[in-house]
């Protein structure tokens, strides 16, 4: 099928704006055509069945069904199991698959660390229990310990330290079940390793301590040999743990929750004691206007990933259903706090189910099936699914960490940015809306681009419609390189994420985003939003237009004389304020009308309203512009765009 003009996001392919893609028949430009994203679709789903006949058959019955009929857990696990499907063929697609599995491979090695924290927390901490540790000699143990993996384990010396005696115990375990179930198993070269290490250091620490536990064990033969050496690590790794001399994760432990006291203070003036402060090793340092927070490491996000109890197999995942008591209403907490769980209802134990397979491209595809603007929320925004988290006495999985650990990622990755662009407006595991539709004609004003607007405007453009989007705020213009001179040629794909991104003490505001913008101060990398304005102003039926306020520069009237067929009005403000007077539309209000057929998700319909261009709705919309116009007095009323090219989609 040949793409129709009317449906192609851009016209145009400038020289060097387009590249063969990895599945035949596809180039980069048809990823900007709701017609071949329709053809790409099909193309992912004929090729799931034809490599997994039982995932592609799954899948086919659920999407032809629109997900209808189907278990919460039977749909999880035809996501999951067809989630990296769609991620080997995102890296074909765009010729990335030896990054993608060295990615996996950079995830998967982190697993002994989980695996050997198992081991402190539930074996060597129980053998040796707190008031015996004063009877170890830690250094010693440690001294031990390195001469083990020095001259037995030296092919763990790559790693850091904690990773390599995690893949040192790791090996023991293994051992130790393989003997332990099969007296005859082969472990030749785990016990080959050890006795290496013996020899060379019979008359040093290690030989001395080995030889000690080799008589405190009851076994006999090779099982002897590798009970003597785990118990070696158990003895150094109780004593490294109460005495809390070494910061590793295998170590961390959650702290019980005490909701009188969520932030830890100290009073550095015993005189004064009403002088408060964070305690030193908690506080961020600002560097003028450079980014204070980083996000974490991969080893901080996998320890929030390996802290889950991946809950939706059991139809447990509170964090993003929420808490319920036996009448259906949401629990609070001891503060009074709604335990409702995400507010996009996002598939985050799925998410975190995949990235512990080793896969931030099938992750990041399941969390944009429900949060594709996962740009703007995540790390340092939005915690309400920590809230919902099942661990409701103890600290939560920080899941807006592990969220944004999966995109980050997945933009590290060449083509990183066009992947996560790509998979907000195709998305063949959203049942609801798994490629755009083309233009219908229809022209909705989206009134504020703070991130409900955006996002609202996001969902709008990929159901067919036009949208233009007005804030008050002056909005700078993006390189039309990156833009595609808004959506009217090929832009020119980012292969760098470092193309686009830049230190926040350099970045000018770009006065997109509303609060994110101009209310997040610089904990918060707002390159973010950066990328959420090129994804939106790609787009050949968007356009966005600042210093313009409604009700002033632009008028109700104004914008059926331009031909808008709706007017997207965030209320939320006035709605939110305790007042006796006449309020329209407010957050939880029934009236709330979508156009037709709008895919819009639950925080999104909460917050805005739509009116339709009809004569009623003009008379009403008259009536809650005075109502605007009388709540907002002081409002100051600034000269916007021409109202010509304001109209214009």
């Amino acid at each position: 099928m040949s793409s129709n003009s009317d449906y192609s996001e851009n016209n145009h392919v400038p020289e060097g704006h387009d590249l063969d893609l990895g599945i035949p028949g596809f180039r980069y430009s048809d990823l900007f055509d709701a017609v071949k994203l329709a053809e790409l679709t099909d193309t992912f789903y004929s090729d799931v069945e034809s490599r997994e006949p039982v995932v592609g058959a799954a899948l086919k019955k659920y999407t032809a069904a629109a997900g209808v009929g189907f278990e919460p857990r039977a749909a999880s696990k035809i996501l999951t199991d067809s989630a990296p499907f769609l991620s080997d063929f995102i890296a074909r697609l765009f010729g990335i698959q030896e990054e993608r599995a060295e990615l996996e491979k950079e995830i998967l090695v982190q697993n002994p660390v989980w695996r050997y924290k198992f081991f402190v927390q539930r074996r060597a901490i129980k053998r040796y229990k707190a008031e015996q540790i004063a009877d170890l000699n830690e250094q010693e143990l440690w001294i031990g310990l390195t001469e083990l993996r020095n001259n037995g384990f030296d092919e763990s010396l790559v790693r850091d330290e904690e990773l390599s005696i995690a893949e040192i115990t790791a090996k023991l375990l293994d051992a130790e079940e393989a003997l332990t179930k099969d007296g005859g198993a082969d472990v030749a070269d785990t016990i080959g390793k050890i006795n290496r290490a013996f020899e060379k250091c019979k008359d040093k620490t290690f030989g001395r301590l080995f030889s000690k536990y080799v008589l405190a064990e009851d076994a006999t033969g090779d099982l002897l040999t590798i009970k003597a050496a785990l118990h070696l690590i158990e003895a150094w790794s109780a004593a490294a743990f109460f005495k809390k001399t070494k910061r590793w994760y295998s170590f961390r432990t959650p702290h019980a929750l005490d909701y009188q006291n969520l932030v830890h203070l100290i009073h550095p003036e015993p005189k004064l004691h009403n002088i408060m402060r964070g305690a030193d090793n908690e506080l961020r340092r600002r560097d003028g206007f450079k980014l204070t927070d980083d996000r974490g490491t991969m080893r901080d996000a996998l320890y929030e990933v390996d802290y889950c109890l991946i809950c939706h197999e059991r139809e447990k995942d509170s964090c993003s259903t929420g808490l319920h008591n036996p009448d259906g209403s949401f629990k609070k907490n001891p503060l009074g706090i709604s335990a409702a769980g995400c507010p996009l209802d996002e598939k985050i134990s799925e998410m975190h189910l995949l990235k512990r397979q080793g896969d931030p491209i099938a992750s990041l595809a399941l969390v944009t099936i429900d949060n594709p603007m996962c740009a703007g929320t995540g790390h340092r925004i939005c915690n309400d699914c920590m809230k919902g988290c099942i661990f409701q006495k103890q600290e939560p999985v920080n899941i807006p960490l592990a969220e944004t650990a999966s995109l980050s990622d997945v933009l590290a990755l060449p083509y990183g940015f066009e992947i996560y662009s790509l998979l907000t407006r195709w998305n063949p595991l959203n049942i609801a809306r798994p490629h755009p539709l083309p233009y219908n004609g229809k022209n909705v004003m989206v009134v504020g681009m703070g991130p409900a607007g955006y996002t609202l405007a996001h969902y709008l453009i990929n159901e067919g419609f036009g949208v233009v989007g007005v804030d008050g705020l002056k909005i700078e213009p993006l390189p039309t390189e990156w833009t595609g001179e808004l959506g009217r040629i090929c832009p020119k794909p980012i292969r760098d994420i470092r193309e686009i991104t830049e230190e926040l003490d350099e970045r000018i505001l770009s006065g997109f985003g509303g609060v994110s913008e101009y209310g997040i101060t610089v904990r918060w990398d707002k390159n973010f939003l950066t990328m959420i304005q090129l994804m939106l102003m790609r787009r050949k039926r968007f356009r966005a237009y600042g210093g313009v306020r409604f009700g002033g520069t632009l008028t109700i009237e104004d914008a059926w004389d331009f031909g808008f067929d709706h007017i997207a009005i965030d209320w939320r403000r006035k709605a939110d304020d305790s007042s006796d007077e006449e309020q329209p539309h407010s957050r939880h209000s029934a009236g709330v009308r979508f156009p037709n057929g709008v895919a819009v998700n639950r925080s999104v319909q909460k917050r805005y309203a739509f009116e339709p261009a009809s004569s009623s709705a003009r008379c009403r919309d008259r009536r809650r512009l005075n109502w605007y116009r009388h709540r907002n007095r002081d409002l100051r009323l600034l000269s916007g765009p021409g109202r010509k090219n304001a109209g214009q989609i």
